[in-house]
Order: structure tokens, then sequence, then C-alpha cells
């Protein structure tokens, strides 16, 4: 499938497509993708899709999908997603009605303040970690539930 560069529409739809291979993703002048009626059997997006840059139209409805890929927040061009019977919980249904754009933007958002959590999360066990070697050592101890005898 790498090598459907020129490609700028596929329609899949009411194919009881289970999957769709990563290297769809490499479609990179996709204008329009229809994966929508497979109902039952497609249950995720590929986690490449944002490499689709030209992707202006999205058909994912009728299917099983609960969570969009992190990468659809690079989807900067998509105008139309319909998603329409689609069991969608990433993002909730109140932000698909508001159109692709805001679908776009929500996945961007949530993306940064995963990372962002993480980030903190991640400075705050190595700031933890540090200032624990400068403690005394009884009073690490303690903190362990070693008691100061151990010292």
């Amino acid at each position: 499938m790498g090598s459907l560069t020129q490609l700028r529409e596929l329609d899949v739809s009411f194919n009881e497509v289970e999957s769709i291979p990563e290297s769809l993703c490499l479609a990179t002048s996709l204008v329009k993708l229809n994966v929508g009626r497979n109902f039952a059997d497609l249950t995720s997006l590929p986690r490449s899709l944002g490499n689709l840059e030209m992707l202006e139209e999205l058909d994912i409805s009728n299917n099983q999908i609960r969570v969009l890929p992190d990468s659809f927040r690079l989807l900067a061009r998509l105008r139309v997603l319909h998603a329409d019977e689609t069991p969608l919980e990433v993002p909730p249904r109140h932000v698909v009605k508001l159109g692709a754009q805001a679908v776009v933007q929500y996945m961007a958002d949530l993306v940064a303040a995963r990372e962002k959590g993480y980030m903190q999360t991640t400075r705050k066990g190595f700031w933890y970690w540090l200032c624990s070697l400068c403690q005394p050592r009884g009073k690490k101890n303690q903190e362990m539930g070693l008691g100061s005898s151990l010292v």
C-alpha cells in the first residue's frame, strides 16, 4: 500500500473491514477517506492516521471505534468528519458535534495535557529522588519505616 502516494480518494465502506493497515497512512495525498459502515468489524483507526496531512473528509460512521488515535491532532486540513452511530468516547460526542476542527483541537489539547502531566510527574519524581539523597539517613529511614536503629 505504500506505493499509493498519488491516491486522492478511498472508499471501503460496507466491506466488513476489520482493520486499516498502518501502511495506508503513507498515502499522503489522500483527501477523502470513507471507512464508514463496516459496523461491528472496525474498532480502531491506525495510530499514524495523522500522516494523512492532506485529508479533508473522513467518514468513520457506523463502526465500533471508541477512541481516536493521538495523531488525529495533526489533521489540520480536516473539514468534514462523519461519525454518526459510532460509540466514540475520546473525543466525547458533544465535541464531535462541534465539527472536524473542534475534534482536531480537542485531540491536540488532550495530548498536550497528557504530556504536561507526564512531564510534571517525571519532574516531581526526579526532584523527590534528588532531595531524598540529601536528607539525613535517620530521617530517610524513618520515612521508609525502618527506624533510626539501622543507621
